[in-house]
């Protein structure tokens, strides 16, 4: 068996109807064809919960989006959506919704899978980033206390990528906080064989 782990195929598929036009990622040529469904199915679902979250209720809207692939190795694929929704009003809503797969299985990993039960991952993460907002002066609605337990994430570089929404913690100016972990900072606490452990094996 090759200890080489190639990254998954990926076609860009565009979605239209009226209003909508999204552009989003489809994996092919998995020796599994019912996981790759699976993954595809969630890839499908995840852009259909976008469209409903940047919709404006009493107002037509146009929505546009794409995608970013942010890790596709050692049969970990990592993507985000981005759905901007325009409605005429003072700003367009802008939602950022991440998938991060095991491509061996199509599980989707949500924050509190990749570490070990019991850990205190959330008030790990939560002080690195109070720590980085201190330093970067990032303005602030209210005082951060903590991440949620399935706080939004994406994996790039050998980094646990924490972000918050759009008004989640910041005004509306400043965007979408980040904030880059090195998964090395949090190695005593990751699950073993959890997507985020396989990116620091050496195989």
């Amino acid at each position: 068996m090759s200890l080489i782990k190639l990254p998954v195929c990926i076609n860009t598929q565009l979605y239209i109807e009226p209003n909508i036009k999204m552009y989003y990622p489809l994996v092919y040529g998995l020796c599994d064809y019912t996981i790759q469904q699976k993954i595809n199915g969630q890839i499908y679902k995840k852009m259909f919960h976008l469209f409903n979250e940047v919709r404006h209720l009493n107002l037509p809207t146009n929505i546009e989006g794409s995608y970013e692939i942010k890790t596709n190795e050692r049969n970990v694929l990592s993507l985000s959506l981005t759905a901007l929704g325009d409605f005429k009003g003072a700003h367009p809503k802008t939602v950022i919704k991440s998938l991060n797969f095991d491509v061996n299985t199509g599980k989707n990993y949500p924050l509190s899978d990749l570490f070990k039960p019991r850990s205190d991952y959330i008030e790990r993460i939560s002080n690195i980033i109070k720590k980085e907002i201190k330093e970067r002066e990032i303005p602030l609605i209210e005082d951060f206390k903590s991440i949620g337990a399935n706080q939004d994430y994406y994996i790039a570089d050998k980094n646990l990528v924490i972000y918050f929404q759009q008004y989640e913690i910041s005004p509306y100016y400043v965007g979408f906080p980040y904030f880059s972990i090195p998964i090395y900072y949090l190695e005593d606490i990751i699950k073993e064989n959890s997507i985020l452990e396989r990116m620091i094996r050496f195989f």
